[in-house]
Formats: C-alpha cells, sequence, structure tokens
C-alpha cells in the first residue's frame, strides 16, 4: 500500500532551445517587417502622387510608385529572412560541431 503526501510536486521547468523565439521576439519581428513593407508603400505612393499632381498625369507614377514599393519591400523581406534563416543555422552549425567535439573527445578516452 502506497501512502501518499499533501507536498506540492515541484514542477520541473522545460529545457528552452536557444534558438526558439520568444512571444516578445516574435512581436518585435512581426512589427519589424510590418514597418519593412508599410514605409516603402507609403513613401512610393506618396511620390508618385506628387508627381502625379505635379505633371498632372493621371495615376500613371501613383501605380508606378506602388510597383516600385513591392518590389524594395520584397527585397527587404527576403533580406531579414536570410538573415534569420543564417542566424539559426549557425546555430545548428555550433550545436551539431559541439556534439561532435564530444564525440570525438569520447573516442579517444
Amino acid at each position: 500500500m502506497q501512502i501518499e503526501t499533501n507536498q506540492p510536486k515541484k514542477d520541473t521547468p522545460k529545457a528552452v532551445d536557444k534558438n526558439s523565439m520568444s512571444l516578445g521576439q516574435a512581436f518585435s519581428l512581426a512589427w519589424e517587417l510590418g514597418y519593412l513593407m508599410a514605409i516603402p508603400l507609403i513613401l512610393f505612393a506618396l511620390g508618385g502622387r506628387l508627381l502625379d499632381k505635379y505633371l498632372n498625369t493621371s495615376p500613371a507614377f501613383l501605380m508606378l510608385g506602388i510597383v516600385s514599393s513591392i518590389i524594395v519591400s520584397s527585397i527587404l523581406v527576403a533580406l531579414k529572412a536570410t538573415k534569420i534563416i543564417s542566424g539559426i543555422t549557425k546555430g545548428v552549425d555550433n550545436r551539431v560541431s559541439k556534439d561532435n567535439k564530444t564525440d570525438h573527445e569520447n573516442d579517444i578516452k
């Protein structure tokens, strides 16, 4: 027969991966990506609209500005994604090299 005690069980904290993203970091990334898309759109569309008014053209420069902003935003987001992916890859490479190092040390001993 097993006797139960009324002592609360201690929950052990789960191990957190160094490459995992916290909620704050996720929101920061979302805001940054939003700005990377919104700022070029506003600047190029506003510039196109002002050129349309100055040159008395219809929506030609506005549309050109919007298309240009899409291209610029896509390049900026791709650069940000490449930076994030390279950071993750470096973390995995470091972890793998540490694992291999301990394996080789065990082989030597």
